[in-house]
């Protein structure tokens, strides 16, 4: 077999091509400058092709967003009619949700009166009596009733009681209840493991400098690599982030049935695009086979998932 052929070759071709051919659509996004540079873009997700191969790792279709897929999927299973949201977002999921089956209600619950407001803002006018976010901890709420789901969006890997909030969880569910997932779920205090380093250092390095400017500096410092940062260092200056993020998954099938689960990757990604994302708004092919590769070393188990979304049931 010859280095310019094989599965894993063809693979990364396949989406290439792809990707060129959206390409017209792609460049047809504001561009946020003269350059075509996004700089409001610092992660991975926030990208429109990235967030296309993201649905179709998880759903399947690069139209089909997680959300929307969960919901319709698992909605009509939800055993009781109210929903606990962990932590307010764009409330994408709630409604979703909310519109599947017999969920009635959403109550979600956040710390920060910003982040409230900011997720009530999202749900629509003819919505808000039956999803509301109010200012909370899920630890000290008391469910008024058997709970049918619970919605962890990018919450989890906040907690340094995760056995704990895991355990209210299941004794919040009713029979049957779920547990809809969206985490990050990759080293914990940003210990990246020596392969993650090895292979986005080495992308780094073979990129061009364009693509390598630091968009939240003003001073043009080109990002050369990515380190582990010492772990007792970041768990001082971020406190909640990444705490347990690496028991996440092991937790939740201690407690509860698994129904639907994607490890859809993120390890190369996550911190290769970190802070340079918005440079490749105008690469959409570059983005495709990143996006790609990443896909390829997950499914090898060359690294591991850093990202889930997922749906577990109680008994």
């Amino acid at each position: 077999m010859s280095a310019g052929s094989g599965p894993f070759v063809e693979r990364l071709r396949g989406h290439a091509a792809r990707a060129r051919r959206q390409a017209p659509g792609a460049a047809a996004e504001p561009s946020g400058s003269a350059s075509g540079v996004q700089r409001g873009q610092l992660a991975f997700w926030q990208n429109p092709i990235a967030r296309a191969a993201i649905n179709r790792r998880v759903t399947g279709d690069a139209q089909l967003a997680p959300e929307t897929h969960f919901a319709r999927r698992h909605g009509p299973s939800v055993p009781a009619p109210l929903a606990v949201s962990m932590r307010a977002s764009n409330a994408k999921l709630e409604i979703a949700l909310l519109e599947s089956g017999p969920c009635e209600r959403v109550i979600g619950l956040h710390e920060d009166r910003e982040r409230v407001d900011y997720a009530n803002g999202k749900v629509p006018e003819p919505l808000r009596e039956q999803i509301s976010f109010q200012q909370g901890e899920f630890s000290q709420w008391e469910a008024p009733e058997p709970v049918g789901a619970v919605v962890a969006r990018s919450v989890l890997h906040r907690h340094d009681d995760l056995d704990a909030v895991l355990d209210r969880i299941a004794s919040m569910l009713a029979p049957g209840g779920l547990v809809i997932v969206d985490e990050y779920v990759g080293p914990s205090l940003s210990q990246w493991t020596d392969a993650q380093l090895e292979i986005i250092n080495g992308l780094l390095a073979r990129l061009p400098d364009e693509l390598l400017v630091e968009l939240t500096s003003d001073d043009g410092r080109l990002k050369r690599s990515v380190g582990r940062p010492d772990a007792e260092r970041w768990a001082m200056a971020n406190p909640h982030e990444m705490v347990c993020s690496e028991r996440i998954v092991p937790g939740l099938d201690e407690r509860f049935e698994r129904v639907e689960v994607s490890l859809y990757g993120g390890a190369i990604i996550h911190q290769l695009f970190s802070r340079i994302m918005g440079n490749f708004a105008s690469r959409p092919e570059l983005v495709e086979v990143l996006m790609e590769l990443d896909a390829l070393l997950t499914d090898g188990r060359v690294v591991a998932s850093d990202y889930v979304w997922g749906v577990w049931r109680r008994a």
